[in-house]
């Protein structure tokens, strides 16, 4: 681990959902799709929209088919989604993290996607399987998977992650991947 165990850097941003529509350059951008009164899905990507019969829509796959699309291991199909229903999530800056709070603190509208807070994996249950912001070198790459439950080693607090395409890999094949561990403290869920 090269980023020092004392260092508790300020948190992530949080990925706030803008519309397709005003989104430059779509392409392998993570995506929400949804309709207000019906609901969300998250864990999606985009390429650029395209208009067919006169309709302007974006060709989203599901993370897994984008990461195997990468790999070279098959083709992804997407579907062609009206630009209207989707959201591309972008960073915010300065957003911080609040910490999990009571249900009146994390109320939302059911009509319109949610701004995707970070917090820490310390406060979070069940880490095995979620996206994490880690901090390592210096930034922040969002692009990590839990592998386990926090673990104490040598007196810190870890837990194993590994790169988001790696875990895909492996769900796909059964290629088990290089964890590395990670301070949980330099370590934020999405």
């Amino acid at each position: 681990m090269s980023d020092s165990s004392f260092e508790v850097p300020d948190p992530p941003p949080a990925l706030v959902p803008v519309p397709a529509a005003r989104a430059i350059d779509l392409h392998s951008s993570r995506v929400v799709t949804g309709a207000p009164g019906c609901g969300w899905q998250f864990d999606l990507r985009a390429d650029d929209p395209v208009t067919r019969d006169g309709m302007l829509v974006v060709p989203v796959i599901s993370e897994e088919d984008y990461y195997r699309a990468i790999d070279g291991d098959g083709d992804a199909y997407a579907s062609l989604v009206p630009a209207g229903d989707v959201w591309v999530q972008r960073p915010e800056p300065g957003t911080g993290a609040p910490r999990p709070g009571y249900l009146i603190e994390r109320l939302s509208d059911p009509d319109a996607p949610p701004v995707r807070r970070p917090y820490p994996a310390s406060d979070v249950p069940n880490l095995i399987g979620r996206r994490v912001w880690h901090w390592t070198d210096g930034v922040f790459r969002d692009d990590f998977r839990c592998v386990s439950e926090p673990f104490e080693t040598d007196g810190d607090f870890c837990v194993r992650v590994v790169e988001e395409r790696a875990w895909y890999r492996w769900r796909r094949s059964g290629q088990i991947p290089k964890a590395q561990d990670a301070f949980i403290h330099h370590l934020w869920t999405q």
